[in-house]
């Protein structure tokens, strides 16, 4: 295996997206690079989102995720890719630390702090990049707080942004893309919807329909959801599945306002999206359990610049996490001990 500059989770995803477009880059090797001459990372993540509610990887429900599914058509799509557990902090702490939970020692939604390993945040940072983070700050770091150069959960006048809102994660976007530019430095934001975490859209505690004020653009109904095989069909089951999905709606809501403050930043040709889910959806046999529904994830990476030859629905690459013989594009972050990560 040859030498990468990340641990190998985020690499090969990373390597993956760059490597169709590696001709036009003129990267410099190493962190001492032209900012402008390295690809800016831009790593969207939802919560809760089992792989086949996206319709890019097959949800029987249409409509769920038009700005995903785009994403999907423009980049490559990894049709088997799973996280290591279906439960959130393990999940991002292997997915950022490239080491498995039992590793890292993040097992659990507690802190550890005496770590010997960076993670992308430490990796990114000294490689030159400015590093930004919206939501799911605690849970995406074995300790809190963390050398981040920016958490954008707030905006510039102090107002905390809601974590339901989708519009407000373009504003994360154009508010990480705007200190970056300050700092004279490419940009590495992880963006991470809340969607369609508990609280579903309009769903009450007791599972009674409510007012909410953040209203995904579609909103779906029972009678027209799919029930999951390893659900009951059952009019409460339904109903809340109407709810999820909703939540799945307003997520793809939210990552389409991500895409549109991208490209309306001019950043759009030097930057590489991935996209993923920490898990599955939090109903039984997906989420903290280690069922297929738990772990698998709808893994993309692409730039939005260049279009791909296939279409929407096609799968490029089904084992392109496999693949060997190739490198961590030059520019991108600093050398690390590729002994050090962990998985294929």
């Amino acid at each position: 295996m040859p030498v990468m500059k990340f641990p190998r989770y985020l690499a090969l995803i990373w390597a993956a997206a760059w490597l169709p477009c590696i001709a036009a880059a003129q990267g410099v090797p190493g962190s001492t690079s032209r900012p402008a001459s390295r690809p800016n990372i831009l790593l969207v993540t939802v919560d809760d989102l089992s792989c086949d509610s996206i319709g890019a990887f097959g949800c029987k429900l249409p409509g769920t995720s038009p700005n995903v599914d785009q994403l999907a058509a423009e980049g490559l799509r990894f049709a088997y890719a799973h996280v290591h557990t279906g439960a959130c902090a393990p999940s991002r702490n292997a997915i950022l630390s490239g080491r498995y939970p039992h590793n890292n020692g993040v097992e659990g939604f507690y802190q550890v702090r005496n770590i010997n390993y960076p993670v992308m945040a430490d990796l990114m940072r000294v490689g030159g990049y400015f590093v930004g983070i919206r939501h799911k700050v605690s849970h995406s770091t074995p300790y809190h707080p963390y050398q981040w150069d920016q958490v954008l959960d707030q905006a510039p006048d102090g107002t905390r942004r809601h974590g339901k809102d989708a519009a407000s994660y373009g504003e994360s976007v154009r508010q990480g893309i705007a200190a970056a530019r300050a700092a004279g430095k490419p940009f590495c934001l992880n963006i991470n919807v809340a969607d369609p975490h508990k609280p579903f859209h309009a769903e009450g505690r007791r599972g009674e329909t409510i007012a909410d004020p953040h209203a995904p653009s579609r909103v779906f109904t029972p009678e027209e959801v799919v029930v999951p095989g390893f659900l009951p069909d059952d009019p409460v089951v339904r109903k809340e599945l109407a709810h999820y999905y909703s939540s799945v709606r307003r997520a793809d809501d939210g990552v389409g306002e991500i895409l549109k403050a991208l490209a309306k930043s001019g950043e759009a040709e030097r930057t590489v999206v991935v996209f993923l889910s920490d898990h599955g959806m939090p109903l039984p046999f997906a989420k903290t359990q280690v069922y297929h529904h738990s772990t698998r994830t709808p893994l993309i990476a692409g730039r939005r610049d260049r279009r791909a030859s296939h279409g929407p629905g096609r799968r490029p690459a089904p084992h392109a996490a496999r693949h060997r013989g190739h490198r961590t594009p030059q520019g991108v972050g600093r050398p690390h001990d590729p002994s050090a990560a962990q998985g294929r």
